[in-house]
């Protein structure tokens, strides 16, 4: 489901109902959910009691049937699943962002104590210690 930003020729409704979704469930395990199941309801009315999430999204699916516009629903094992796996999509941009942020501060590291180490000069006249690529200082002979 895209959730970019259309600018000012979407209204509110079309985007609500265009980056969300409600999962469909039996009234009987709609606590699991905490009223939150009707996405769509809750974010165009997000001040509204859950108690009437129910009868005000009866509503909103005939808004937006006259509206030509798209009112996205799932079944409880496929909105589960969906969710899951947005989920698991965010978990792994992270962890990509959170590699990329290592590499970045251990090159950053790198360049200064290389650049401190070419400030002091050989150490003792014997060489000078220069960082490898792990981080290891070694001594390097001149």
């Amino acid at each position: 489901m895209p959730t970019g930003d259309l600018g000012p020729i979407e209204s509110f409704p079309h985007r609500q109902m265009r980056t969300t979704t409600d999962v469909v469930c039996d009234p009987s395990i709609e606590f699991i959910h905490g009223g939150l199941h009707l996405q769509v309801t809750h974010h165009l009315f997000p001040r509204l009691p859950r108690h009437n999430l129910r009868r005000a999204s009866v509503l909103v699916k005939e808004f937006a049937e006259e509206q030509g516009l798209t009112y996205a629903e799932f079944g409880f094992v496929d909105g589960n699943r969906e969710v899951l796996g947005t989920l698991k999509n965010v978990a792994d941009q992270i962890k990509i962002m959170g590699k990329v942020a290592k590499d970045e501060a251990k090159e950053a590291l790198e360049k200064k104590m290389a650049a401190k180490d070419a400030k002091k000069g050989p150490a003792n006249g014997n060489g000078a210690h220069l960082a490898n690529s792990n981080g290891v200082r070694k001594k390097v002979m001149t």
